[in-house]
Protein backbone atom coordinates (compact mmCIF):
# COMPACT_ATOMS: atom_id res chain seq x y z
CA UNK A 1 0.00 0.00 0.00
CA UNK A 2 1.30 3.09 -0.84
CA UNK A 3 0.11 4.84 2.85
CA UNK A 4 2.63 2.41 4.27
CA UNK A 5 5.28 3.89 2.41
CA UNK A 6 4.42 7.37 3.09
CA UNK A 7 4.15 6.98 6.84
CA UNK A 8 7.96 5.27 6.29
CA UNK A 9 9.02 7.83 4.07
CA UNK A 10 7.86 10.95 6.77
CA UNK A 11 9.64 9.04 9.19
CA UNK A 12 12.97 9.39 7.21
CA UNK A 13 12.04 12.95 5.94
CA UNK A 14 11.98 14.25 9.87
CA UNK A 15 15.71 12.37 10.45
CA UNK A 16 16.81 13.93 6.93
CA UNK A 17 15.25 17.71 8.08
CA UNK A 18 13.40 17.85 4.97
CA UNK A 19 10.56 20.25 5.75
CA UNK A 20 9.34 20.42 2.21
CA UNK A 21 9.18 16.70 1.71
CA UNK A 22 7.81 16.07 5.26
CA UNK A 23 5.31 18.77 4.74
CA UNK A 24 3.91 17.09 1.74
CA UNK A 25 4.04 13.86 2.55
CA UNK A 26 2.21 14.24 5.95
CA UNK A 27 -0.24 16.52 3.95
CA UNK A 28 -0.90 13.49 1.55
CA UNK A 29 -1.03 10.99 4.58
CA UNK A 30 -3.71 13.54 5.76
CA UNK A 31 -5.47 13.40 2.48
CA UNK A 32 -4.98 9.75 2.46
CA UNK A 33 -7.26 9.88 5.97
CA UNK A 34 -10.34 11.85 4.91
CA UNK A 35 -10.45 9.94 1.82
CA UNK A 36 -10.93 6.63 4.14
CA UNK A 37 -13.62 8.58 6.48
CA UNK A 38 -15.47 9.79 3.55
CA UNK A 39 -15.40 6.48 1.88
CA UNK A 40 -16.09 4.83 4.83
CA UNK A 41 -13.15 1.41 4.05
CA UNK A 42 -9.30 1.58 4.00
CA UNK A 43 -8.30 2.77 0.87
CA UNK A 44 -7.39 0.42 -2.30
CA UNK A 45 -4.14 1.30 -4.14
CA UNK A 46 -5.93 2.97 -7.25
CA UNK A 47 -8.14 5.07 -4.55
CA UNK A 48 -5.12 6.23 -2.98
CA UNK A 49 -3.66 6.63 -6.78
CA UNK A 50 -6.29 9.08 -7.27
CA UNK A 51 -5.82 10.87 -4.23
CA UNK A 52 -2.63 11.71 -5.45
CA UNK A 53 -3.84 12.36 -8.56
CA UNK A 54 -6.24 15.08 -7.24
CA UNK A 55 -3.38 16.47 -4.83
CA UNK A 56 -0.94 16.85 -7.88
CA UNK A 57 -3.75 18.34 -9.82
CA UNK A 58 -4.12 21.30 -7.27
CA UNK A 59 -0.40 22.10 -6.83
CA UNK A 60 -0.51 22.56 -11.42
CA UNK A 61 -3.84 24.81 -10.32
CA UNK A 62 -2.11 26.29 -7.87
CA UNK A 63 1.49 27.13 -9.80
CA UNK A 64 -1.04 28.81 -13.06
CA UNK A 65 -2.77 30.48 -10.13
CA UNK A 66 0.25 31.83 -8.53
CA UNK A 67 2.36 32.64 -11.53
CA UNK A 68 -1.15 34.60 -13.07
CA UNK A 69 -0.72 36.55 -9.99
CA UNK A 70 3.21 37.28 -10.14
CA UNK A 71 3.82 35.46 -6.80
CA UNK A 72 6.81 33.16 -7.85
CA UNK A 73 7.91 32.22 -4.29
CA UNK A 74 4.35 30.38 -3.55
CA UNK A 75 4.79 29.23 -7.36
CA UNK A 76 7.95 27.65 -6.58
CA UNK A 77 6.98 26.29 -3.50
CA UNK A 78 3.60 24.10 -5.16
CA UNK A 79 6.38 23.50 -7.75
CA UNK A 80 8.66 21.89 -4.92
CA UNK A 81 5.48 19.82 -4.05
CA UNK A 82 4.35 18.82 -7.08
CA UNK A 83 8.04 17.17 -7.82
CA UNK A 84 7.67 14.89 -4.65
CA UNK A 85 3.91 13.99 -5.41
CA UNK A 86 4.81 12.91 -8.93
CA UNK A 87 7.79 10.67 -7.30
CA UNK A 88 4.88 8.65 -7.20
CA UNK A 89 2.83 8.80 -9.49
CA UNK A 90 3.22 6.51 -13.24
CA UNK A 91 4.98 8.11 -15.52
Amino acid sequence: MISQNIQKMIGEAMKAHDAVRLSTLRMLYSAFNYEKIDLKHDLTEEEEMAVIKKEAKQRRDSIEAYKTAGSTDLAEKEAAELAILQEYLPP
